[in-house]
Order: structure tokens, then C-alpha cells, then sequence
């Protein structure tokens, strides 16, 4: 059984079929602008949320831990932890810097992206913890994956803060 009409997909270029495949997709969530306390994850995309015990009112995936370094220092280390990983840029900034939002890309052909935020958060004097929330830029994505690389960020983030 042939499909006459549709003889002419066959003599388009791979570049075209790949565009075309693609011209429908949907946009991708957001980055998180809220607050993390009030904060829903979108339906239908793989994330994973870690924060400081008691700080989420949702309930995260993982908890982070305090450290001995005052948040404007933290920033800092995040930055230079977070843009030394590869395949990762900053798109954002706010609150002075205490919120950063990344883009990762798995390269390839069949590019994956995630959208990350990682807020430090001012604990006490001297004192920060992190929230850290990755969220798959398609729908469905990989949820184990996901907390694997966001626990990576996190041992980066780690190792800067503890040289």
C-alpha cells in the first residue's frame, strides 16, 4: 500500500523533516519566579525540588543542608560551581543575584534541555542553605536523570563552598 499524496516527504531534506517535526512543540514551562514556599511544579514534566528542611511547603525531593558561608559569598560559589559544569548558561538573575536560573543542554541530535533555578537562601548570620529545582523543558522527561544531574550541581556547589 503506497500513499501517492505523500511521495514528496521522501524527497525532502533530513533538515526539513527535523524542523517540521518540531514546528508544533509545545513551549516549556516557565522558570520559577515565585516564592519556593507556595511553589506547584507544572503537570506533565519531570522535576525534582530540593530545600532547606522547613523552608518548602511542598513537599520536596530532597533536603539541603546549611553552610558556614553567608549568602553573598554563596552566590558567588554557585556561579563559578554551576557555569564550570559543561553544556550550562545562565539566563537569569534576580533577587541581587540570590536567584539564578540555568540552562543545561544534553547536545546531540535530539538536544535535551532542563531549566534550573537555584536560590540561596539567608539562613542566619554567616549562614545559607540553597533551594535547588530542576524542571525538563518537554514534556515527560526523564525524572531520574533529572535528580541525578541536580544532584551533581549539588556536590559542585559542595565542593566550592568546601575547598
Amino acid at each position: 500500500m503506497t500513499f501517492r499524496g505523500l511521495s514528496f516527504i521522501r524527497r525532502l531534506p533530513l533538515p526539513a523533516l527535523l524542523l517540521a517535526s518540531c514546528a508544533h512543540a509545545p513551549a516549556p514551562p516557565t522558570p520559577v519566579t515565585q516564592s519556593f514556599g507556595d511553589f506547584a511544579a507544572p503537570a506533565g514534566y519531570a522535576h525534582y525540588l530540593a530545600c532547606p528542611a522547613d523552608y518548602c511547603l511542598t513537599r520536596p525531593d530532597g533536603v539541603t543542608p546549611e553552610f558556614k558561608v553567608p549568602a553573598e559569598k554563596m552566590r558567588g560559589l554557585v556561579r563559578q560551581a554551576v557555569t564550570a559544569l559543561p553544556r550550562t548558561q545562565l539566563i537569569s538573575s534576580s533577587k541581587e543575584g540570590l536567584r539564578q536560573v540555568y540552562q543545561t543542554h544534553s547536545g546531540g541530535m535530539f538536544d535535551r534541555t532542563e531549566t534550573v533555578t537555584v536560590e540561596v537562601v539567608d539562613a542566619d548570620e554567616g549562614v545559607s542553605s540553597l533551594v535547588i529545582y530542576g524542571q525538563s523543558d518537554i514534556p515527560g522527561g526523564d525524572a531520574e536523570a533529572l535528580k541525578a544531574q541536580m544532584e551533581q550541581w549539588y556536590a559542585a556547589i559542595y565542593r566550592a563552598a568546601h575547598p
